[in-house]
């Protein structure tokens, strides 16, 4: 413990001494960093590409921090610390590059979520993101939908059974579904990925 009254030895410092001439603050500082200087801190830009695995300028440079759901980056914007809502990573990438992304998608030309290279990104209406989404088979359909009960492998099993005159009603109690659900797969109104000969 400190002297009574005695203060820290840093200049300007008005807090109590504790031990090693200094208050608990510089102390643990020259400790941890050998110096009682407080840290730099860092800039929004320098937190973000701390963040990011940088490789060769064509390469993928991926977030080695948090990710989302959808495994995209994702970080804590610079006027909030702990809490709040988090910004996507891609797309700060693109501001930093500077380049305005204010109601627009940001694309990813590499088709890998956790890629922040800007060479990689571009700007798209919500229509361009959509149609890039579907020319790239990314698009929720058959079994990736979470609200799925059929798989891909029997789309075909259906139909054929349909085909050979078993009733619907049926099959949807055997496959755990809706008629409307049989009726959809049997008259391809629905899963028009599954090609009809499973082996396709």
């Amino acid at each position: 413990m400190g002297t009574p009254g005695r203060l820290c030895s840093v200049p300007d410092c008005s807090k109590p001494h504790r031990r090693n001439d200094m208050c608990d603050t510089h102390d643990q500082r020259m400790k941890r960093t050998g110096t009682t200087d407080a840290p730099k801190r860092q800039t929004f830009a320098e937190r973000f590409w701390t963040k990011v695995d940088r490789r060769g300028p064509d390469e993928c440079w991926l977030w080695t921090a948090a990710l989302n759901e959808h495994g995209y980056g994702v970080m804590r914007p610079d006027t909030q610390r702990r809490n709040g809502p988090t910004v996507k990573a891609h797309r700060v990438s693109l501001q930093l590059a500077g380049i305005e992304i204010e109601g627009l998608y940001v694309l990813h030309s590499c088709d890998n979520p956790p890629c922040v290279n800007p060479r990689h990104l571009s700007t798209g209406t919500a229509a361009e993101n959509s149609a890039d989404m579907v020319n790239k088979g990314r698009n929720a359909r058959g079994s990736r939908r979470h609200t799925h009960k059929l798989t891909e492998a029997q789309i075909p099993e259906i139909r054929a059974r349909a085909a050979a005159g078993e009733l619907q009603k049926v099959l949807a109690a055997e496959y755990g579904v809706s008629r409307p659900t049989i009726s959809h797969v049997v008259n391809r109104r629905g899963w028009l990925h599954v090609p009809e000969d499973p082996a396709a």
